[in-house]
């Protein structure tokens, strides 16, 4: 039976391009309401319409919360946050400038919780509501150049374990989805050798292929859906068995 997610108000962070945006259009196509968080709004609402499309820097509090409210305020209430919203620049830890890593933190750590501080008071007097976070299979990798970054998506876990704790009592739902290697523009941008990248993947994967947005958004939809609803405090990794136990 497909995943139903119809008169869901869904917001979905980080929509200009990749997986936020994937899972505006699979969450449309599945009757859900959504509102897109964009980066870059002027430039990108073509591509999230008949989505709403909200200007959301995460960094900035202010965006946050005129987001949240614009969707309470048009829809009359929000049932579920997806926390896309990310950076993940490259550079040695050893290189790394105090700045960067505050910037890369801000922005994945930071700008999550900005996004469930916002959100929260209206799933609790709602009694109800879903939050998404989205980790790294990195996590469990280790790569090289990527210590900010890692450091910022082990936050999302444990942030993603407290919320379901506190939360739970308000009948708020809150799982984290850890990616594997997504073939994203971003993806693309800064590995332009597929074919070697795709190989590797290949050598490593349990089931070889690459893994796209949209094959990622049915397990998003899953959790946000009322089929998801015994389901709170998990990390899910999406991989194709990269790494498994």
């Amino acid at each position: 039976m497909a995943i139903d997610l119809t008169g869901l108000v869904c917001l979905i962070t980080g929509a200009d391009e990749g997986i936020g945006n994937a899972l505006v259009r699979g969450f449309l196509q599945r009757g859900a309401k959504v509102g897109a968080g964009l980066l870059h709004a002027a430039k990108s609402a073509t591509k999230v319409r008949p989505a709403i499309s909200l200007q959301m820097d995460v960094t900035r509090a202010g965006q946050v919360n005129a987001a949240v409210a614009k969707m309470v305020k048009t829809f009359g209430r929000i049932d579920v946050l997806v926390n896309n919203a990310g950076i993940y620049p490259w550079k040695a830890a050893d290189e790394l400038t105090l700045a960067e890593w505050r910037k890369v933190l801000d922005v994945n750590l930071d700008g999550a919780w900005r996004c469930c501080e916002a959100v929260i008071p209206h799933f609790k007097k709602q009694k109800s509501g879903v939050i998404i976070n989205v980790g790294s299979i990195t996590l469990r990798a280790g790569l090289p150049q990527l210590a900010h970054y890692i450091a910022s998506k082990g936050g999302i876990v444990g942030l993603t374990r407290a919320l379901a704790r506190d939360l739970g009592r308000y009948h708020i739902r809150v799982n984290c989805i850890h990616p594997g290697a997504i073939q994203t523009e971003g993806e693309i941008r800064k590995f332009p050798r597929q074919a070697a990248l795709r190989k590797m993947l290949n050598e490593r994967q349990c089931i070889p292929g690459r893994i796209t947005p949209a094959d990622l958004e049915p397990t998003f939809a899953f959790l946000a859906s009322r089929d998801g609803a015994p389901i709170t405090g998990q990390c899910l990794t999406v991989d194709k068995g990269w790494f498994h136990e």
